[in-house]
């Protein structure tokens, strides 16, 4: 036999290839490691998921715990007199008319605690803020205590709470809880820092 001009003499040409058999067990063992990388993936993303909704919260946590800390002292106080949709603030309020519009307001220990709502106006000579929906509890007055501050939109619930330290009357302890839910799931995150009184 001639190949490409030349002669071939006394070699036998061979053909080896695989089995059916051979191939359907490639097959399994392909198939077994594959199951577990997909579930491997599959698990991953929902972590992902879980992770990407905590280090939001946390994120919206820390720009609160931020915004309540640096809120003038004015800015704290215990409500005077309230309504379903107003609360009347300390004389030390600013006497300036809507001062605190489109500032939150927080009440932020007492009883009515754990509220937000946005201030829609201000009347500044009678410390009053108007908020965009009635409160859950009308806060108490003379019991109940706020915080205005300024942040961002949010999906996210949230509580401030702020509390006079039992040691240094100049301090106060700020905690912020973000709440969350994640498959079904009701999660929190919460912050905690001081603030000085200035």
């Amino acid at each position: 036999m001639a190949l490409g001009g030349g002669r071939v003499q006394g070699s036998q040409i061979r053909i080896s290839g695989m089995s059916l058999i051979e191939v359907m067990v490639a097959l399994l063992v392909l198939g077994l490691m594959i199951v577990p990388l997909v579930n491997f993936f599959l698990t991953g993303s929902v972590f992902t998921a879980v992770a990407r909704h905590d280090v939001t919260a946390l994120n919206f946590a820390q720009e609160v715990l931020e915004a309540v800390k640096s809120a003038p002292d004015n800015c704290l106080g215990t409500v005077q007199a309230a309504s379903s949709t107003t609360v009347t603030l300390e004389s030390r309020a600013s006497g300036v008319d809507n001062e605190y519009k489109d500032f939150v307001i927080a009440t932020t220990g007492g009883p009515a605690a754990g509220q937000v709502r946005k201030v829609t106006s201000y009347e500044g000579a009678a410390r009053r803020v108007t908020v965009d929906r009635a409160w859950d509890t009308v806060p108490a007055p003379g019991q109940t205590t706020y915080a205005l501050f300024r942040v961002g939109e949010t999906g996210y619930r949230y509580a401030a709470a702020v509390a006079p330290d039992a040691q240094d009357p100049n301090l106060r302890t700020v905690t912020v809880t973000v709440y969350y839910r994640d498959r079904g799931v009701q999660r929190e995150v919460s912050l905690t820092t001081e603030k000085l009184r200035r």
